[in-house]
């Protein structure tokens, strides 16, 4: 191919754009890696009342269990709301429901019942509340109370002494109803004073998981922070618990405020499909609140926890902090032995080597880190925790330059396709692309058209990068290339086409490079499409530019006929096998893409993947050198040796495929960007060395397969 025919192909000023855009998403990748770099310690945290359980449960003592969980690097302990029935059994306050009282006698709870017992007026629907050995517990309980069921149904039953009549649900469940709200007993009252300056005694961090009061009162939110205030402890995290968070639905605004006056950062505790985080209600609209001052939470659910071993939990932990930005470690406790290890040793254990493994990966042990706005280093505010500079969100100006590489690729493909678009019609399409840009993203804040952008560089990019390798192989006049030369001509050819994949993965991993996307508060929309999409366009440039039919059978290479002769084709029993083990690949292919698909994974392979994880820094993808650059050395060796066009349409289409998931990798903005590079560089290695493989054995066997291949090509 001469000059001239590359300068259709790839105009010279759109492949000048691409060049402009690629330096600008290069720059943004710059400032996002810097913020993902500072962005390098690691909270560990336990629930403080678990511990408590643990140690009452095993008969030990609850002091020196604390001190080994925090020598074993745990820094924070979690609170939550306390409850009557934890009050109750503290002896802090006395607590009864009614259909208990009028079955006992003078006496229980040290008499403070008496005076009600003998009334006899007592209410079965109902619980009874009083003082106890904790005057402070008391009046929190009654603030509480009144806070959360409101005058109509908690009342003074009694003044000498004091006690309160709270109408509802009595009942004390052994095991939780999920189905039901949670009964009076056991519902969550609001955080207490006493164990918030318990846990900073102990020499902890705090986290608290409060939840929201319904019916919800503005009094309840300043109820809450007046209690972490008085406390006077170092609060790092707040961690929504329940159905939604504090302030919903009125006030979150206020609850933002709160949060951001303390520095208190917003633990978002990422969903069990790893894809966003668990849903409570006003989670967004708090985040914008708090101006994205947010880190990610991880914890394993309790029913799956029930089931692991110890060796299979612990390799989430650090491997979520490296790939999955998570920056605190919520870890939920073993609650029964394993292996012949009582709990207590089994569960010091479990916190040592998370520690020890999260260190061995670069990361400092203390107050979450936070993504934040590039600049100076930020001094610790008055809470103690690391200041917050400000959400980052990339300049526009460079996004709008960056937009230009995704909107030169859609028209240098469009001109693939159709030739009558090439020239003045390309440059029209990329100047009222460009003017859409624009406008969307200085008029808002364009997430609409940061993803469609994302899109098309997600889809385009795979096949241009094989675009050009084609356009080389056009050059090929002979098949006298022995087999060593084909490979290595395979292996700079893919870094070739690596290469130029990269540039669409750095312009979606810039597009959508503010602070939202990197907590996964947006994510990118589309991921299934993303994998089919490059294989379509792949096929039809492919079909645009050759022949697969014999020449006796298609006369014209154009795009029209070809696919004319598609559907003009006589289908065979051969057809329709080879279509169903195609379907069959596809089901798994889009199928095992996402967060949500129902295609399992093969215990073999959860195997290989945990042994790439050991071995290598960042496990590449299976689509890349299982299925992707396999297929591409294949191709290759089939362009060499001048197989058909049908063969190396099917061998194309593989290699895309490796390259549509390379970029596709970059769509996973949680990742660092670092990791994503170092992952394509580590799938090039494994993915050329069984292409060797692959290369190898094809040629060995191919004098014995080539008369067949040759028949069912005419015949087809």
């Amino acid at each position: 191919m001469n000059r001239q025919d590359w300068k259709n192909r790839y105009n010279p000023i759109l492949a000048a754009c691409i060049i402009i855009a690629f330096c600008a998403a290069l720059w943004l990748m710059h400032i996002r890696v810097g913020i993902e770099k500072r962005n390098g310690t690691v909270e560990q945290t336990l629930d403080y009342q678990a511990i408590l359980m643990m140690a009452q449960r095993e008969g030990y003592s609850s002091d020196k269990l604390l001190q080994q969980f925090k020598d074993a690097g745990v820094t924070t302990l979690i609170v939550y709301d306390t409850t009557l029935e934890r009050l109750d059994r503290e002896r802090r306050i006395s607590a009864m429901p009614g259909d208990v009282l009028q079955k006992a006698a003078a006496g229980i709870h040290q008499g403070a019942f008496d005076a009600l017992i003998a009334a006899g007026n007592i209410n079965p629907d109902a619980v009874y509340v009083t003082r106890g050995k904790d005057e402070a517990a008391w009046n929190e309980v009654k603030e509480d109370l009144l806070l959360r069921y409101g005058r109509e149904r908690v009342t003074f039953i009694s003044q000498s002494p004091e006690i309160l009549q709270v109408m509802g649900d009595s009942r004390v469940l052994l095991e939780p109803d999920y189905r039901a709200k949670t009964p009076v007993m056991q519902a969550p009252l609001g955080l207490s004073v006493k164990e918030l300056r318990e846990v900073q005694e102990k020499g902890f961090l705090v986290a608290v998981r409060p939840q929201n009061y319904l019916p919800y009162s503005s009094k309840a939110v300043e109820s809450l922070f007046a209690r972490i205030d008085k406390a006077g402890v170092q609060v790092t995290t707040y961690i929504p618990c329940g159905t939604d968070v504090i302030g919903y639905p009125q006030d979150i605004d206020y609850a933002g405020r709160k949060l951001a006056e303390r520095n208190i950062r917003l633990g978002l505790l990422e969903h069990v499909t790893q894809l966003q985080f668990a849903n409570f209600s006003g989670l967004d609209a708090l985040l914008r609140s708090v101006n994205n001052n947010a880190v990610r939470v991880l914890n394993i659910d309790a029913q799956e926890n029930s089931k692991l071993m110890m060796p299979d939990a612990l390799r989430r932990w650090a491997l979520a902090d490296e790939e999955r930005n998570i920056r605190v470690n919520y870890v939920r406790l073993f609650l029964k032995p394993q292996n012949g290890v009582d709990i207590i040793d089994l569960n010091l254990d479990y916190m040592r080597q998370i520690t020890e493994q999260v260190q061995a990966r670069g990361y400092e042990i203390g107050v979450a880190g936070v993504f934040q706005q590039p600049g100076e280093a930020v001094t610790a505010s008055a809470n103690g925790n690391p200041g917050f500079a400000g959400s980052y969100e990339p300049d526009r100006k460079i996004l709008l330059a960056v937009a230009l590489g995704a909107w030169a690729a859609l028209a240098l493909y469009l001109g693939m396709i159709l030739p009558s678009l090439r020239g003045k019609k390309q440059y029209a399409l990329v100047v009222a692309g460009m003017l859409l840009t624009a406008f969307s993203l200085f008029m808002g804040r364009g997430l609409s058209m940061r993803q469609g952008l994302a899109f098309l560089s997600a889809v385009l990019y795979p096949v241009l990068s094989i675009s050009v390798i084609l356009t080389i192989w056009e050059s090929i006049e002979t098949d006298d290339k022995s087999v060593i030369s084909i490979i290595f001509t395979a292996l700079w050819q893919l870094a070739l086409a690596i290469a130029l994949s990269l540039i669409g993965a750095t312009l979606n991993g810039s597009i959508m490079g503010d602070l939202r996307f990197l907590l996964e508060a947006d994510i990118y929309r589309g991921v299934k499409l993303t994998f089919v999409m490059p294989v379509l366009l792949m096929l039809l440039l492919f079909l645009r530019w050759y022949n697969i039919f014999p020449e006796t059978e298609a006369k014209a290479s154009d795009l029209f006929s070809q696919l004319v002769q598609i559907c003009k084709t006589r289908l065979t029993l051969g057809h329709f096998v080879i279509l169903g083990v195609l379907l069959f690949v596809a089901y798994i292919f889009v199928g095992r893409s996402g967060h949500t698909g129902g295609v399992p994974v093969p215990a073999i392979e959860i195997k290989l993947r945990l042994f790439l994880e050991q071995v290598m820094y960042a496990r590449p993808r299976e689509k890349e050198f299982m299925i992707g650059h396999p297929a591409f050395f294949l191709a290759v060796y089939a362009a060499y040796r001048q197989a058909p066009n049908l063969c190396k349409l099917a061998l194309v289409l593989g290699a895309v495929i490796g390259q549509g998931s390379l970029v596709q990798t970059f769509c996973h903005m949680r990742t660092p960007a670092m990791m994503s590079y170092i992952r394509a560089a580590d799938g090039y290695l494994l993915g050329a060395a069984l292409g060797i493989i692959a290369v190898l054995a094809v040629s060995v066997i191919m004098p014995y397969l080539k008369p067949w291949l040759r028949r069912f090509i005419i015949n087809e």
